[in-house]
């Protein structure tokens, strides 16, 4: 009887210890993955840059790197490598900081380490020499960015293309054929005709208007004071008409921070852009090419 009784245990031992591999089983499953867990994610980017500006040739210069990035989320590489590059909002106006961005990254522990994109050269029409970046060390931020880009740098032009071709390290043919996109004029500035160094009363708010042949949708519109690391940034909308204004309201300007170099206001750059966007085989996932076109010009405002 006492050994009946001690396999009768045993058996029922055995029991609830399955059943609790059971229970802890489905209940790993039953959590959500923690939001906080590290990811790892590489990509490849390839910025070319035409800076247009009245009276003056134009410029192209062009950014290529590939990035492992590391930490909780996956941030918009490109807009912390070359902040001119940050994604504009969905609509509307919105305020970026290099420096709250970086300090973001490292509040999340996360970390991007560059590497050249090498061999890439950039093709402007017949009989033009490739552009090709070269190595550079990107200066360490914050001890979570850093490492080497492929750069060139601004490089004067005879005229603006209207497409480019982009070629690999070992390809003799272009791997991809990009338009470049048409960029809208800006046309005034609180009802003034822009000038370089006009002063603008801002103090009820900034409304720039847009306008020309290529039309006013999906360009971007910046306010960069100079010597600092904020920026307002407002996007047209894609259905907007040929004109368009874009109004900046009081409340963002009051961001934008003061220097000692004026009295009266503050000296920024109104820039207009307007990039696409394409993936094309640079690398072996893919690279995002970003080709964009910009102007600028140099006020005061008084917000």
């Amino acid at each position: 009887m006492p050994r009946l009784v001690a396999e009768i245990r045993a058996r029922a031992t055995a029991a609830v210890l399955a059943v609790g591999v059971l229970a802890a089983a489905c209940d790993s499953g039953a959590h959500p993955p923690d939001a906080q867990a590290t990811i790892s994610v590489t990509s490849a980017e390839l910025s070319i840059r035409f800076d247009v500006a009245e009276g003056k040739p134009p410029t192209v210069s062009v950014l290529g790197f590939r990035a492992a990035t590391a930490g909780p989320d996956a941030p918009d590489v490109l807009g912390l490598v070359d902040p001119l590059s940050a994604a504009a909002p969905d609509q509307g106006c919105a305020l970026r900081d290099v420096d709250e961005a970086m300090s973001a990254l490292v509040a999340r522990g996360s970390s991007i380490d560059l590497e050249e994109l090498s061999g890439v050269g950039v093709g402007l029409g017949p009989g033009e020499p490739l552009v090709r970046p070269f190595p550079r060390v990107f200066p360490d931020v914050a001890g979570v960015v850093g490492g080497v880009v492929a750069e060139a740098p601004p490089q004067p032009l005879d005229l603006l293309p209207e497409h480019l071709s982009i070629y690999g390290a070992d390809a003799e043919l272009p791997v991809a054929e990009l338009a470049v996109p048409a960029l809208p004029r800006l046309q005034a500035a609180n009802g003034a005709a822009p000038v370089g160094g006009m002063k603008v009363d801002a103090s009820d708010g900034l409304s720039l208007s847009l306008g020309g042949g290529a039309g006013a949708a999906g360009a971007v519109v910046e306010l960069r004071p100079f010597g600092a690391t904020v920026a307002v940034i407002c996007a047209v909308p894609a259905n907007a008409s040929t004109e368009a204004v874009v109004t900046i309201p009081h409340a963002l300007l009051v961001h934008l921070p003061r220097t000692r170099t004026s009295s009266w206001g503050v000296p920024v750059s109104i820039e207009v852009a307007r990039r696409v966007r394409a993936r094309e085989p640079l690398a072996p996932a893919g690279a995002r090419v970003s080709v964009e076109v910009r102007a600028a010009l140099a006020v005061e405002l008084r917000p």
